[in-house]
Parts: C-alpha cells; sequence; structure tokens
C-alpha cells in the first residue's frame, strides 16, 4: 500500500539516456586502441635506447666527480688561507718581539758579532769611548740572542706552514678540472647526436600522444554525462527507498513502546516471583538438612514444628538404620565407616584382625547422610565415638543459621526490593527515550519536507 502511493523511478528512462553514450564510448575506445598500437609501433631502438641510458649514466658520474672536484679544491683553498692566516699571526708575534730594525735573524750571527766585540775589547787597543760603545751593543746582542732564542718555535712553526701551504698548492694544480669539463662536453655532444636522429620518432609520438589525450578528455566528458545521469537516478531512488523506510520505520516506532511495555511486565513478574522466594526464611534447606541429619544421629532430637511456610511436601527423614551387621552395597560405589586416607593393605589386614579376633563391629551411614554431612561441612564419624562429635558441630551450626535467618532473610527481601526500584526506574527512562526520539524523528522529516518544498 506504501509503494502504491510512491511513484518508483524507472530503470528503462535512464537505460535508454546511459544507452547512446555507451554507443559514443565504444567507438572512442576502438579509437584510443588504435593510437595505442600506433605509439608502440614508433618506437625508438633498444641499441639507441642503451646507447643513451649509458651516456646518461657517464654523464651522472662525471657531474658527481666535478663535484666532488670542486669540494676538494675548496677544502685546500680554505686550508691555504687558514695557514696563510697563521704565517702572519706568527710573523708579526716575531717581529714584535724583535723588533723590526734588528740587524741579525739568528742566533748563530748574534754570537759571532759577540765574539768580534768580546776580542775587540780584549785587544786592548780601543779608546774609552769605543770600549763603551762595543760593551752597550754586545748587552743589546745578549738581549737580542735571548729574544731569538724564545721566537725560534715560532720560527719553526712559519717554516712548517709554509712548508704545507707549498704541498697544497701542488695538490691544488693536480686537480685540474678541465679533463673532466673536457669529457663531460663530449658526453653532451653525443647525446645532442642522438636526440637529433631520434628527434623525428619523437615528434611523431608526441603527436599520437596528443590525440589520445584529445579523446581521453572526450572519453571523460562523456563518463562525466554517464555519471550524473546515474546519480540523478540514485538520488530519486534513494529518495524513494527513503519514503518508503519512513513509513516502515514509523509502524516500527509505534510498536516499541507496546514491546517495551511486554518487556517490563515480563521481568517485573520474575522479579515478584523472586521476591516472593526471598521472604521465604533463610537458610531453611540447611537448616533442615542439619534436622534430618539430627534425627538420625541423636535419638535426643526432636525436630520443631515450622506453621509458616512449610512447603506442601515436607522431605521424610533419613531412616536409622538399627542392625549393627547390615553394610550397605552400592552397584558404582562402596561405602564403609574406614577412613579414605588407609590403603587397601591396610583394609585387609585390619580384616584380618577382625576375623582373628572373631567379631566384628561395623558402623555404616546411609549414602544420602554421608552427602549431607559432607556438604554442611562437619565430620563423617567413621565410628560411633565420633558421632557426639558430629551431633555437636550439627547443633552449632544449626544455632548460627538461626541467629541469622532473620538478618539474612531481611537482606534478600531488600536486594529484591531495590531490583525492582531499579527496573521501575530504567523503564521509565527507556519510555522517555523513545518518546524523544519519536519527537525527533517528526521533526526532522517536517524539516527536510519543508526543504525539499523550497
Amino acid at each position: 500500500m506504501s509503494q502504491a502511493r510512491f511513484k518508483r523511478p524507472d530503470v528503462a528512462v535512464r537505460d535508454k539516456k546511459l544507452e547512446t553514450f555507451n554507443t559514443q564510448l565504444k567507438k572512442i575506445d576502438g579509437e584510443i586502441s588504435a593510437l595505442r598500437k600506433q605509439i608502440d609501433q614508433n618506437q625508438v631502438s633498444d641499441v639507441t635506447q642503451n646507447e643513451r641510458k649509458k651516456l646518461q649514466e657517464q654523464t651522472k658520474e662525471i657531474i658527481k666527480t666535478q663535484a666532488d672536484l670542486k669540494n676538494r679544491r675548496n677544502a685546500i683553498h680554505e686550508k691555504v688561507k687558514q695557514l696563510d692566516g697563521n704565517i702572519k699571526r706568527k710573523t708579526a708575534e716575531v717581529n714584535e718581539k724583535l723588533g723590526r730594525k734588528a740587524k741579525y735573524s739568528t742566533t748563530a750571527e748574534v754570537k759571532q758579532r759577540i765574539n768580534e766585540i768580546e776580542e775587540a775589547i780584549s785587544s786592548g787597543d780601543l779608546t774609552l769611548v769605543d770600549e763603551k760603545r762595543l760593551v752597550k751593543e754586545m748587552q743589546g746582542l745578549n738581549k737580542l740572542n735571548k729574544d731569538l732564542v724564545a721566537v725560534e718555535p715560532i720560527k719553526k712553526s712559519i717554516d712548517s706552514d709554509k712548508a704545507q701551504i707549498t704541498s697544497l698548492k701542488e695538490e691544488l694544480n693536480q686537480l685540474n678540472p678541465r679533463e673532466v669539463s673536457t669529457k663531460f662536453e663530449e658526453t653532451q655532444e653525443k647525446l645532442n647526436s642522438l636526440q637529433a636522429k631520434t628527434q623525428g620518432v619523437y615528434d611523431k609520438r608526441q603527436g599520437l600522444f596528443n590525440k589520445r589525450t584529445a579523446l581521453y578528455k572526450k572519453r571523460d566528458e562523456i563518463y562525466a554525462q554517464i555519471k550524473k545521469i546515474r546519480a540523478d537516478f540514485d538520488g530519486e531512488f534513494k529518495a524513494y527507498k527513503q519514503k518508503l523506510e519512513k513509513e516502515r520505520l514509523k509502524r516500527e516506532e509505534d510498536q516499541k513502546l507496546s514491546k517495551l511495555l511486554e518487556e517490563k511486565d515480563e521481568k517485573m513478574g520474575k522479579l515478584q516471583e523472586a521476591l516472593t522466594h526471598a521472604k521465604l526464611p533463610a537458610f531453611s534447606a540447611e537448616i533442615g538438612a542439619i534436622e534430618n541429619a539430627l534425627l538420625v544421629l541423636d535419638p535426643t532430637f526432636e525436630k520443631p514444628k515450622r506453621d509458616l511456610f512449610e512447603s506442601a511436601t515436607k522431605p521424610e527423614p533419613v531412616k536409622k538404620v538399627e542392625d549393627a551387621d547390615l553394610v550397605l552395597v552400592n552397584k558404582k560405589e562402596e561405602f564403609t565407616n574406614t577412613a579414605p586416607s588407609k590403603s587397601k593393605k591396610h583394609k585387609k589386614k585390619q580384616q584380618q584382625h577382625q576375623q582373628t579376633n572373631g567379631h566384628s563391629h561395623d558402623f555404616t551411614l546411609e549414602p544420602t547422610l554421608i552427602a549431607a554431612l559432607a556438604e554442611l561441612e562437619v565430620t563423617v564419624p567413621i565410628s560411633q565415638e565420633q558421632v557426639e562429635t558430629t551431633v555437636k558441630q550439627l547443633k552449632e551450626k544449626r544455632e548460627s543459621y538461626l541467629s541469622q535467618q532473620d538478618e539474612e532473610t531481611d537482606k534478600n527481601i531488600e536486594k529484591v526490593e531495590k531490583q525492582l526500584a531499579q527496573l521501575e526506574t530504567d523503564y521509565a527512562a527507556k519510555e522517555q527515550q523513545i518518546k524523544e526520539a519519536l519527537e525527533a524523528k517528526r521533526a526532522k522529516e517536517k524539516e527536510e519536507q519543508k526543504e525539499n518544498a523550497e
């Protein structure tokens, strides 16, 4: 009924529009395929391509070599510049200590002059004025000699720097880039020659590429028109589906509240049933099991009568075994009064000992009673002497359960009542969420209808 109210977009109309463009596409694809064959046929030979590749690799190596040479020459220039600066600085230091007007530059020259002065003074042929002049000169020479000795390491360092500069300049002369540049120019000439030979092929291929590009562009335009037709149809179909979906959502949303209420009622019923069980006295099962065990083990014990919360069928007490010589035999398991930890060998010896003495004192319990005592975590008696201990433990557990019964019952009731309250709160919130979601969807639909109308 909803589909009848909304008109479904016609696929046949869309396919008829697409048929014309698909025919054009088929024709263009054929032309592109023919151009690809022509491009493949107009190829540069493998020999020429390999030669060009080899020359290009050589060019790369030459450029790399040129770069290396340049870096090495720059490094040498920087080193020479640094050494030259050191020489100038050290020379200035020497001149500052010796003075620029010093006649003698070595200690040997100074010592020779000092010897000459000493010989002249020793001869006694000098006048007093000449002798004083020579003594003063000798004092100056002694001072100069000390200065020359002090600057001797600096002079040696200067000579070493000069030697390094000479060596670096020789190395620089050996790094002549002219040979590499010549080789680069020759390689470029070969590449240019190959390019000239293959230019006709490249021009023809470029013309074919241009034609193919134009066909690609025309094909893309047709694809765009096809895409638009499909997109328009998809938009119309989407709008159609949205209308159907809105109708479906309306029906579903109308059912959500009723489903939510059914779910709530179901859970409330389970919790009400749980509350009924919680109101029963706590530990009833444990106390009943203890009292049934006491009826068997303690002849003086009387089970109290309870009128409230009694079940329709009261559990029957376990039958008391009167015959001391009776031994219970089960198809699957044998229950005896011997301790579980004793070995079979020990059991056999014990039986032989009993047969030797000529009498037997078997003590047995019903399997159900053994299981009940084990579940209550009390001592399971394996002899008459241990019964008193078991009875005492059972009575203590019974008193403990009875003392906690009212408190535990109240806790059980309170727990279920809290769950009921929480259930009411949760479902109230869920109901509110559904209502708000419905209102939001209705508002959104009205807004969309308004936009479509505009």
